[in-house]
């Protein structure tokens, strides 16, 4: 159980930023109606495991904007996140993994300049 709320918890994540870029790049009305399906099916799937879920979110509608849709995802996210460790929360891998000094190909030379 615990294994299929954290995957849950990835694909809100994608959702998220799906819909960020939604909101960034005006697409057809299809995508944002994708992503509120998509939310809403989450949704009824975390309700089912969790059942404090369901009184604290409600399903969107399908006329729900890409900003609304985001802001929705990061609240349920936020909700499960306080109890993740701390390996697995947000992005936090991402910034971890290959962040590291990198070694410079052109040395850069104080060169002076006369007025």
């Amino acid at each position: 159980m615990e294994q299929e709320t954290v995957k849950l918890l990835n694909v809100l994540r994608r959702i998220a930023r799906a819909a960020g870029y939604a909101a960034w790049t005006k697409p057809g009305p299809d995508a944002t109606q994708f992503c509120v399906a998509q939310y809403n099916r989450v949704l009824a799937r975390l309700s089912e495991l969790e059942p404090s879920v369901k009184p604290l979110f409600t399903p969107l509608n399908d006329t729900a904007s890409p900003e609304v849709i985001r802001m929705a995802t990061r609240e349920l996210l936020a909700y499960f996140e306080a109890d993740e460790p701390e390996s697995i929360r947000g992005f936090g891998r991402a910034y971890y993994i290959g962040c590291r000094p990198r070694k410079p190909r052109i040395k850069c030379v104080p060169i002076p300049i006369k007025w």
